[in-house]
């Protein structure tokens, strides 16, 4: 393996001395060696673009930050390609660099653009992704239309085959079916991967298919005569992200276009269904939709590691008058279940990557298992999104002033993470996916049938009626915060929520006959506490089946503490339903939640700074002042600012504010 870095003597050293573990030994539980061996490597490669790595305190302009993350992009390409990035052990957060959009850029080129077109096309498709790995082609993922919402049965782009000419005819209707919110095709994307309605020529609509779609030259990056394309503009956040906007207008593509691997059209216009077992394809169809979910968890997950180890390190340096920051109680609660979220996280996306590979690779007979990922997927996305919209904002304040400065690095980890709230659909709406797989359980369960799942997230279920039955029975503190008895706490909570959720909903059909109302009126206080307790469930029992593993006794110590704060803060939101359930009474339950949290704070304090440098990368990805791991924040913020353009020069401004003057003056 090769060698980790050396920490020199720092402001930081006290923390780092006063660990209770060896970070490098806890980064090789969390990293292979291969994945550490390629990440040092993959750090010298980047040090060979500076362009990637400079962050500077002025904002550019809008087309100059569009320029910027294009020419990033294709820097990234670049080392793509050299280092044949697709097939190693490359974390999402080493994807992440100076400029995120230009990440994003890169990630749905390839990412999404071409990985679909290998799970989704044929041997005919193979020139397309490969031309797209070269950087010969720009790709993008052509999904949302402006008035589809989160609902894909809306979508209204037609693919109409002609058997004469042996071309798809590709039509957006009106202006609520233009597909909208496509990254790189604002400018640079010469391809799409597009979801539209394939109808045959016997006007029959067989519903959404993929097709790869030429937009542009890829010589002029002029737009095909049939497509207009339109960038969208300025955004609240990732400015320099050129998302893009199309319209179809009779734009033909050839028939070999469509990604046949589930689905075809004959010559003569007949359709071909590959997978006739409607369960067998929809399981197929899933795990494909379960893929983005992933990577937008480890999106979240990387983005929530950078901001804690900013405010962590920040609060950490101590100044002449005053002891650190993180030394207060008051910060610690808000910060060092941060650092168990971002744990967590890394640990759940190894583990869902891992799933989705496997299941990608397998045949058709893990309908059952991609069924479930389907399940844990849909809650993942939106209770992590969440969470860790949470957290970079907690940093943000713990960190004070200071990190409102552009070079602090926060505001572009929150202007990152902020739009990941509606990929994949609203959040709100996403997780009822989850939720109508754990009703359609809920019958079974009751009747006390086994029910048995790959990924074990609901088995449980089996026992519902003697978990149910379960009364709270600790008396002290160090019991209630083991992570067995916590776990056991959440399968009490799901199972009590999906009975409140599934009688709720049965109330409901009594007085309406809207499946939508049914499920919208029972999403407030019922289905969506319901799903985010079963994920949650979930990342415990499958983290502490991980930390089992671990053979170092002080590394799997600290994660255990991380896990169990993990279990417990989020706990404390469902605290009322186990007074409403019986479950318990009086206050100890509520008082063990709240020592629980103060004590494991507390306790994670001393490991706080080395456990940032066991799960972070290289400085120069964190691009931060104040988030360095030397330490040096007030120096840095210093050289930083006195070097800013223009910072001890005279305001070209200044003759305005003096004919200002001139003018209140005669008044």
């Amino acid at each position: 393996m090769g060698t980790l870095q050396v920490f020199p003597k720092s402001p930081l050293e006290n923390y780092r001395k006063r660990a209770s573990f060896d970070w490098k030994k806890l980064k090789t539980i969390l990293y292979s060696a291969e994945s550490i061996n390629f990440q040092i490597k993959y750090y010298d490669e980047l040090r060979k673009h500076p362009t990637l790595l400079k962050n500077s305190p002025l904002t550019p302009s809008l087309e100059n930050q569009k320029r910027i993350s294009t020419n990033e992009m294709f820097d990234l390409i670049d080392i793509r390609e050299h280092w044949n990035c697709e097939n190693a052990p490359l974390q999402t957060d080493i994807k992440i660099v100076a400029n995120n959009a230009a990440s994003l850029k890169s990630g749905f080129d390839f990412n999404l653009f071409s990985a679909a077109i290998s799970r989704m096309g044929t041997e005919r498709h193979q020139k397309f992704a490969e031309r797209n790995s070269r950087g010969e082609i720009i790709g993008s993922l052509a999904l949302t239309e402006i008035g589809h919402g989160s609902n894909a049965n809306y979508i209204q782009t037609r693919a109409v085959y002609d058997k004469r000419a042996r071309e798809f005819v590709l039509t957006t209707p009106n202006f609520l079916a233009a597909k909208c919110w496509m990254a790189n095709v604002g400018h640079v994307a010469t391809h799409i991967l597009l979801y539209a309605q394939l109808v045959t020529p016997d006007q029959v609509n067989h519903g959404l298919h993929t097709f790869v779609v030429p937009i542009r030259s890829p010589r002029t990056l002029l737009p095909y005569p049939g497509v207009s394309i339109t960038d969208l503009g300025e955004k609240i956040g990732l400015k320099a992200l050129d998302n893009g906007f199309i319209i179809f207008n009779d734009y033909r593509i050839p028939k070999d276009n469509l990604l046949n691997k589930l689905a075809d059209v004959s010559d003569d216009g007949m359709y071909i269904n590959r997978i006739s077992d409607p369960t067998t394809r929809f399981g197929f169809l899933l795990s494909t939709l379960s893929s983005g979910r992933i990577k937008t968890f480890g999106l979240a997950v990387t983005l929530v590691r950078h901001a804690t180890a900013i405010a962590i390190r920040y609060t950490a340096i101590s100044s002449k008058k005053q002891a650190p920051l993180l030394e207060n109680p008051a910060h610690q609660v808000r910060l060092i279940p941060c650092l168990a979220i971002a744990y967590m996280g890394h640990i759940i996306h190894n583990e869902l990557e891992t799933i989705q590979k496997r299941l990608l690779r397998s045949d058709q007979t893990s309908v059952q298992l991609g069924t479930e990922l389907h399940a844990v997927t849909s809650a993942a996305k939106p209770v992590y999104t969440s969470l860790v919209r949470d957290c970079i904002r907690k940093c943000l304040e713990v960190s004070a002033d200071n990190a409102y400065l552009t070079v602090s690095g926060l505001e572009d980890i929150l202007l990152t993470s902020d739009p990941s709230y509606t990929y994949e659909g609203d959040n709100n709406v996403l997780i009822q996916q989850t939720t109508k797989w754990l009703l359609k359980l809920w019958p079974a369960a009751v009747q006390g049938k086994t029910i048995q799942f790959a990924l074990q997230s609901a088995n449980f279920l089996s026992n519902a009626d003697q978990i149910l039955k379960q009364k709270f029975a600790i008396n002290c503190l160090v019991n209630f915060i083991d992570i067995q008895n916590i776990i056991e706490y959440y399968r009490w909570l799901t199972c009590y929520l999906l009975k409140l959720t599934y009688d709720r909903q049965e109330s409901l059909r009594e007085q309406e006959t809207s499946i939508f109302v049914v499920n919208s009126s029972s999403q407030v206080y019922f289905s969506k506490s319901l799903a985010t307790v079963y994920f949650l469930h979930y990342v415990l029992q499958t983290a502490n089946e991980v930390i089992s593993a671990v053979t170092d006794y002080a590394s799997k110590e600290v994660l255990l503490k991380l896990l169990s704060l993990f279990g417990v803060w989020n706990l404390q939101k469902y605290a009322q339903y186990f007074y409403q359930g019986n479950y318990t009474s009086g206050p100890n339950f509520a008082h063990y939640l709240e020592d629980g949290i103060l004590t494991l704070c507390r306790s994670l304090t001393d490991d706080a700074i080395s456990l940032i440098d066991a799960i972070l990368p290289d400085d120069i990805l964190l691009n931060s002042v104040l988030g360095h791991s030397d330490g040096k924040a007030h120096e840095r913020l210093e050289s930083v600012l006195s070097q800013t353009y223009g910072a001890y020069a005279k305001f070209p401004w200044k003759e305005d504010i003096r004919e200002s003057a001139k003018c209140v003056s005669k008044l």
